[in-house]
């Protein structure tokens, strides 16, 4: 039973460890303390994103790529969903190999076989950067593209791609059971960035002041908790999000996430982060122009330096 004064309709993109952080504020109690009921939900199939479900009305706050409202910016929009606390400070996505080798070399790559993810644009593009800082173009590698989550773990697993990239918890599934080895994290190699936040509509953002606030403080609180905290105890708190994922799996996705900094200790969406997201949009040919961090960024729930 909750004393929440405040409902809020929260939306994720997909399941994943990735966004541990918003479990742990719906675990944790951090949001009914702060005054707000939160009724969670994945985004359902009608809609391709969830910044879509809140153009339709169907969510308050969702968590996002911020690179779906700077392309939808650099496309000529006036207005966008306005992105305003962040959830992770860099890629949460990992590259597989189906060979054991004692030494990685990204020369390897070449010629390969590799399967990127195909369920959002962001993290190929993340990928694509990363290879490009190792003078390696993505026409030198064969792709195989179009395939669902679940047809392109099938198709690694049966030997058809020498690589893989996913995110937690596919990817130390496989690692679990031997099928693929850990080569490359995206988060280590392209550093801090704003890959991932909670954004709303502007009219929310203008007056719902109070919610925002109860929300930011009930969330800065779990941000501090998992800060602070081991990787056993955060996997208790997030595992009922993941009730067929064995907990020691767990334990591992959230121990390689927090070892390379993927959560920060603040909620603040800061401009460098902004821009070094940008960046790869850039480069990867998603976006033409360079778009404001005040129009797609409000620092007015927290403390920008």
């Amino acid at each position: 039973m909750t004393n929440a004064q405040h409902q809020v309709r929260v939306m994720e993109t997909f399941r994943s460890i990735f966004y541990t952080p918003i479990y742990a504020s719906i675990s944790g109690g951090f949001w009914e303390t702060a005054g707000i009921d939160v009724t969670f939900s994945t985004t359902p199939t009608e809609y391709p994103h969830p910044l879509s479900a809140i153009n339709h009305g169907a969510a308050d706050i969702v968590q996002s790529g911020i690179m779906r409202s700077i392309i939808a910016a650099d496309w000529g929009a006036e207005a966008v969903p306005i992105h305003f606390a962040k959830i992770n400070a860099r890629d949460g996505f990992f590259v597989l190999s189906r060979h054991l080798s004692k030494q990685f070399a990204w020369e390897d790559l070449k010629g390969s076989t590799l399967i990127p993810v195909g369920f959002s644009p962001m993290p190929w593009a993340s990928l694509q950067s990363a290879l490009k800082k190792h003078l390696i173009q993505p026409t030198e590698l064969r792709l195989l593209q179009g395939l669902s989550l679940t047809e392109a773990i099938s198709a690694f697993t049966e030997g058809e791609a020498d690589y893989i990239h996913l995110p937690e918890p596919y990817a130390g599934q496989l690692i679990h059971q031997g099928i693929g080895h850990l080569v490359i994290s995206l988060g280590k190699e392209n550093g801090h960035i704003a890959y991932s936040s909670f954004a709303a509509g502007t009219k929310f953002i203008e007056q719902e002041v109070d919610i925002l606030d109860r929300f930011m403080a009930g969330y800065s609180k779990a941000l501090e908790w998992l800060s602070s905290t081991g990787s056993e105890e955060i996997s208790g708190a997030v595992a009922p999000f993941f009730d067929k994922i064995p907990t020691s799996q767990i334990v591992d996705a959230i121990t390689r996430y927090k070892s390379q900094d993927t959560w920060s200790s603040t909620p603040d969406l800061n401009e460098p982060e902004y821009q070094g997201l940008q960046d790869i949009l850039l480069n990867a040919g998603m976006v033409i122009e360079r778009q404001p961090y005040h129009k797609v960024v409000t620092t007015r729930f927290f403390q920008s330096p």
